[in-house]
């Protein structure tokens, strides 16, 4: 399924955009927040793609829908190209990643709210979620603008999804 913005088409992602992943993906600027780090090679790309459209199709073969694992490409019509990434890489915690080439003209906040719309219209009753360094001023700027604020400790409690990965912090959606 196909989220269209403006400017933007977010778009499943398939095995043909390995060119475009590899480039997104073995950008220091791109990955110095993720625990992966740049991918080394081409090779390595490919796997990091094959991994994730096993666990999207993995989730969709369960008809895993009440908590769904959806990764998209991040593109500007009419290319198909994709630019970045955006989905819910575990169950209701969204991330996003955008080649710096395309940096400061508004894309990742239209993409971020773009899927927060469609996803919160097609899943209701979910809370959205994102784990974000504080340090990672992009990010956390972006998610100010989509409705995004830290999470209160008392929040936190309960959630078992909230309570992975304390080292970085989880910000809520509270407005679509």
């Amino acid at each position: 399924m196909e989220i269209r913005s403006e400017r933007l088409l977010l778009r499943p992602v398939t095995e043909d955009d390995l060119e475009a992943f590899h480039k997104l993906q073995s950008n220091y600027e791109v990955t110095k927040w993720t625990k992966q780090g740049p991918s080394k090679s081409l090779q390595h790309s490919e796997q990091m793609l094959d991994d994730l459209l096993v666990l999207v199709n993995m989730m969709a073969s369960y008809n895993h829908t009440a908590q769904p694992v959806i990764i998209h490409a991040i593109t500007l019509p009419p290319s198909k190209t994709l630019i970045g990434l955006i989905g819910t890489f575990r169950p209701r915690e969204i991330g996003f990643s955008l080649h710096p080439d395309f940096w400061g003209k508004g894309y990742a906040t239209e993409a971020v709210r773009a899927f927060c719309r469609w996803y919160l219209g097609t899943y209701r009753g979910h809370v959205l979620f994102a784990k974000v360094d504080r340090g990672n001023e992009r990010s956390v700027a972006c998610l100010r603008r989509c409705g995004f604020s830290p999470a209160r400790e008392v929040e936190l409690v309960g959630d078992e999804a909230y309570a992975k990965d304390r080292e970085r912090e989880t910000w809520l959606l509270r407005a679509s």
